[in-house]
């Protein structure tokens, strides 16, 4: 094997055990993981989400986003573990029409974890208008789409999805930051 395709090997190897094999992140947690603020506020017929947090949140991914197979920031009832995430995960790939390459909303439902403080129960696919202007996010979603309402929603936490066997979905959720609303 030449040494060209060695390198290539390990770091294909890599980039899968990092997928399918670790929760640890190649990077340290930059600020932005950090919350310092958070808001939902709505009516009958949207939610007008928001976090505030510790440094200038990337509109593209950038090397720490490139490393986990999902960084978001969520808004959760934490009675019935249903929520909305704001999420960007290039190393996973397109899952969203609106903006398949940048940030995008799920509707969530969470459930007890396994190896990390939760498991993800179910996803959903939806729309919202998203806004970041340094180091807040603002996420606007149709209360039909997202599931729940703004009175519902009891904390905003930044967070990881990774691999984890011990889910139903083999999704596990690492709680990085989070504060109540």
């Amino acid at each position: 094997m030449t040494k060209t395709k060695l390198i290539l090997a390990i770091t294909l190897a890599v980039i899968v055990l990092g997928i399918i094999g670790t929760s640890v992140p190649a990077l340290a947690q930059p600020d932005y993981t950090t919350l310092d603020d958070a808001s939902a506020t709505g009516n009958a017929g949207s939610l007008k989400l928001s976090v505030d947090t510790g440094d200038d949140v990337p509109r593209f991914p950038d090397s720490y986003i490139d490393s986990v197979p999902v960084f978001g920031y969520a808004w959760v009832d934490l009675g019935t573990g249903n929520g909305v995430a704001t999420t960007i995960h290039p190393l996973i790939g397109r899952d969203s029409h609106q903006n398949p390459d940048a940030w995008h909303t799920h509707p969530v439902s969470l459930s007890t974890g396994s190896s990390f403080d939760f498991c993800v129960a179910s996803i959903g696919t939806s729309q919202g208008g998203l806004s970041i202007h340094n180091d807040v996010l603002r996420a606007n979603i149709s209360a039909n789409q997202a599931g729940v309402s703004a009175d519902d929603l009891d904390v905003a936490a930044s967070f990881e999805v990774q691999p984890d066997g011990g889910c139903a979905s083999g999704l596990g959720v690492d709680v990085i930051d989070s504060v109540l609303l």
